[in-house]
This record gives structure tokens, C-alpha cells and sequence, in this order.
């Protein structure tokens, strides 16, 4: 496979992963900061990938775990406050209201939700990226779309 600049790996992957820090996250600037870190990540790392799949898992595994990172590190100290982050999405289109609903879910939902229904993961893949059995990417999907349902009729 040939090798790809950071430019090219950027316009291919940095949407999705924004996506991801943004729903992980709830903030934009953090959201950024995750996405720059990654690039950095992949800049001087420099593995070897055996196909853009395994690229891209490489890529959204990382991002998982630079979300986590800024996850604890904003869980010790002082953070944006959900409710004024809410108020910067437009509440009247179906898929803000998706996201937010997304938003308010805890991780481990969220995170299977983002890569089954916005990436387009399988199951088994899905487990392999989180280092999760299958049946229990199943039972987080399941456990996932109530939440998501309840928190969007709470709307």
C-alpha cells in the first residue's frame, strides 16, 4: 500500500474523526485539539497499516483513546457546562437533535452507536476496534437505541 501525507489522511479521515471527538466530547475546541492530536499521532508513529480499513480502525481507536484522555483530565479539572453547548446546535433539524441525544448518552453507548450507524461498522468489527466481544457490541446497541429513544422523546 502506498504511503499517504498527512494532507491526504486528513482529507480522508478528519471529518469523521471531528465527528467522533465532537459526540464523545460535547465541545469543539476539544474536539479539535483530539483530531490535531491524532494527526500528530499518525505523523510520528508512522505504522505500517495493511489496508485503509485497517488505517481507518487504527485511526478511530486512537481517537477513542485521545477522547478518553481528555475525558479524565476535563473530569479533573473545570470544564464547558452540557447545557451551554446544547444551546450552540440548531435544535430544530432532526439530526441536531440526534446528535445532542447522542451527546447526553454515557460512552460506552455512544460509542457503538457513532461506528455502527454514522461509520457503517459491522458488529464483529466493531468488537475488534473496541477490544469488545460481539455479543456485547449487540447488547450495547440494543441498550443504546432505548436510551437514545427516551432521550429523544424527552425532547
Amino acid at each position: 500500500m502506498s504511503e499517504k501525507s498527512i494532507e491526504e489522511i486528513y482529507e480522508i479521515y478528519g471529518e469523521m474523526l471531528y465527528k467522533i471527538s465532537l459526540v464523545m466530547l460535547k465541545n469543539t475546541h476539544d474536539a479539535e485539539d483530539v483530531v490535531q492530536n491524532v494527526m500528530i499521532k499518525y505523523m510520528t508513529k508512522r505504522t505500517a497499516f495493511n489496508s485503509s480499513e485497517h488505517e481507518k480502525a487504527w485511526l478511530i481507536r486512537v481517537c477513542l483513546n485521545c477522547c478518553k484522555d481528555t475525558l479524565r483530565f476535563l473530569k479533573r479539572s473545570s470544564h464547558e457546562n452540557i447545557d451551554d453547548i446544547k444551546t450552540t446546535y440548531p435544535r430544530e433539524s432532526e439530526t441536531a437533535q440526534v446528535l445532542v441525544g447522542l451527546m447526553n448518552l454515557p460512552n460506552r453507548y455512544r460509542k457503538v452507536l457513532i461506528l455502527y450507524y454514522y461509520e457503517g461498522y459491522k458488529c464483529n468489527e466493531i468488537g475488534n476496534i473496541l477490544r469488545i466481544t460481539e455479543s456485547a457490541v449487540k447488547k450495547r446497541l440494543e441498550r443504546g437505541r432505548k436510551l437514545l429513544k427516551q432521550e429523544l422523546k424527552e425532547d
